[in-house]
């Protein structure tokens, strides 16, 4: 095969021609090539009869190689049947993590675009300082975009703004280059459409206004040493906003970035406006800036005439001060126009003190207006125990006793057992698989129905689907586990969380529906310990951890950063590190395939 990118390059006097494609084609050669469309329409008839003879002479050779070959015309945007084949490609294991990224950072460029363009435009933004000929100012320009936008102004950059800024950005060791690089110059550098794609600078439907390629932006921000930004790019952000409704973004980037002063200043004209949103967040950072004043004097007058997220707002304050009695009030306040959340808000304070009826009422309300912490509770996996005397099997297996080590083998599922938690494992693997299906990459909300995802933590819902994919796969592999012989093993916190889940489906099994075990045992002999779930909850564990996912209470939990995460040594299970094998047991073989 012969790959010829952008073709035009090779449709000149001396190259590619009639009677050397023939040849090639005789030869069985395949002859592939790329070329934008804008360059393709050069070599049209119509186009050929406005040139000057002398181009016109030269790109009709051209022509007629093109008149020999069938064009296929791509978009540059993806078609859904092509997005389609992308998700399905990042819901396998290790996919390629930079579609990944530019499946969720594209933007209004199609995804070959960003993938092709932004890197090589980021190579030469980082390198073009350090050649002899290069572009410092054009360089500059292009770092004060990136730095507004990181800033919060999402509008069009005037030509003039950039170029003011861009001189905080020249060293000294830029000045004997910048005399060979005009202003114009280093503007229409950093505009030039590059690859086909875009510039550093991509136009806008403002004259004279342009905004960063996104690319460029992400890569800055997300970069590990990411350059902090300059007083006088600050100072131009609150310039631009104008006193308009961006001084909100570069006020939150500000107090992200601990310039709390400067927050202020933007959150102070909005919220003397009456604006809501401005005066919840301007109470946080006087709040940081002056802890003196507990409760500043705008949040006295959220808390009377604000909207339920201020007065939620109002009691989180009032919880970091442990001032409980007036938190709950805040919530109640929040809570009787409607907030979902609060209610649930309000629970945790019930349960923190113990009033366990009174918070279990404030989660069925938060549940029923649509909190999905709440919602998740109420899915929380549990062992179902049959009414005394109606239990399945002999006698059970007492926990509590000790046996001799030299007489006595460790505990392990009984026959019985291991066939009906095999046969639940490979009934949910089933139905999550139909439910995957269903869902693919769509979002759970509280009002979903599932008999596995949407019964996951809340803070699992909007994971993609091949996140999902991985955790159907815990199912799988813990039934592989039994298949071979052994109890199951948990390696990771999704196998743990489908081993409850499993648990509780087939304590429901021995309970509901005997005469299904019947069938599903026959022919194995009946064991002192058959079905005691409760004893294979407990022993089949290190820990239950994973089951405070569902507590609203201990909601923030999972990450490994968490004070209360790192006191009782839980680890990560934030979503990303469900998968992360425990170091205590045998890794699984990572080449395994899937089973669904």
């Amino acid at each position: 095969m012969l790959w010829l990118d952008d073709l035009d390059r090779f449709l000149l006097p001396g190259g590619l021609d009639q009677g050397m494609l023939s040849a090639l084609i005789e030869q069985r050669v395949v002859v592939m090539a790329t070329m934008r469309s804008e360059v393709y329409g050069n070599y049209s008839e119509r186009a050929l009869r406005g040139m000057d003879a002398d181009v016109a002479s030269v790109r009709r050779l051209g022509s007629r190689v093109l008149n020999l070959i069938e064009p296929l015309i791509l978009d540059r945007q993806w078609s859904e049947t092509e997005m389609g084949r992308l998700r399905a490609h990042l819901a396998k294991p290790n996919s390629d993590s930079r579609l990944a990224d530019a499946a969720d950072h594209h933007g209004v460029h199609g995804i070959a675009e960003y993938l092709a363009a932004g890197p090589k435009l980021l190579e030469q933004f980082l390198t073009t300082r350090r050649q002899p000929r290069g572009h410092p100012r054009g360089a500059a320009l292009v770092q004060a975009a990136i730095d507004l936008a990181r800033a919060g102004i999402s509008t069009p950059l005037p030509a003039e703004t950039l170029l003011e800024l861009s001189t905080c950005y020249l060293s000294a060791g830029d000045a004997s280059r910048l005399q060979a690089e005009s202003p114009e110059q280093a503007l229409a550098w950093a505009t030039e459409i590059q690859f086909g794609v875009a510039g550093m600078l991509v136009a806008t439907d403002t004259s004279e206004a342009w905004r960063p390629f996104d690319y460029l932006v992400d890569a800055v921000a997300s970069a590990v040493e990411a350059t902090a930004i300059l007083d006088e790019v600050w100072e131009a952000a609150v310039t631009h906003a104008d006193g308009g409704s961006e001084l909100l973004p570069v006020g939150r980037s500000a107090f992200r970035f601990g310039r709390l002063v400067l927050a202020e200043r933007c959150f102070s004209p909005l919220a003397a406006r009456g604006n809501h949103i401005a005066m919840h967040d301007l109470g946080f950072v006087q709040r940081e800036r002056r802890p003196e004043r507990t409760w500043p004097s705008w949040y006295r007058t959220v808390s009377e005439t604000g909207t339920p997220l201020q007065a939620r707002a109002l009691g989180a304050l009032h919880e970091v001060e442990g001032r409980w009695g007036e938190a709950a009030a805040c919530y109640e306040r929040a809570a009787g126009q409607g907030d979902a959340l609060a209610m649930r808000l309000r629970g945790v304070i019930a349960q923190r003190h113990s009033q366990n009826d009174e918070a279990h009422e404030w989660y069925v309300r938060a549940a029923e207006g649509g909190d999905a912490v709440a919602t998740a509770f109420f899915n929380e996996p549990r062992i179902y125990r049959p009414e005394m005397g109606h239990e399945l099997g002999s006698e059970t297996w007492d926990a509590n006793t000790e046996w001799d080590e030299e007489d006595e083998e460790p505990w392990q599922m009984t026959a019985r057992t291991s066939r009906i938690l095999s046969c639940n494992l490979e009934i949910l693997a089933d139905m999550a698989h139909d439910e995957l299906n269903e869902l693919g990459d769509r979002p759970i909300s509280p009002n979903s129905f599932g008999i596995f995802f949407a019964l996951l933590p809340a803070s699992t819902w909007n994971q993609p689907r091949r996140w999902r994919r991985r955790v159907l796969r815990a199912l799988d592999d813990l039934n592989e586990d039994i298949t071979l012989g052994h109890s199951p093993e948990p390696r990771c916190a999704a196998e743990e969380l489908a081993l409850h889940f499993a648990l509780e489906s087939a304590s429901a099994m021995t309970r509901d529906q005997p005469d299904l075990v019947a069938e599903f045992t026959q022919g194995l002999p009946e064991q002192q310990g058959d079905y005691d779930w409760g004893v294979c909850s407990d022993l089949l564990f290190q820990d239950h951890d994973v089951l405070l996912l569902y507590d609203p209470m201990m909601q923030e939990l999972e990450h490994p950063d968490n004070p209360l995460n790192q006191r009782m040594d839980i680890g990560d299970l934030r979503p990303e590190g469900w998968f992360e094998e425990f170091g205590n047991v045998s890794p699984r073989d990572p080449s395994r395939g899937f089973a669904h």
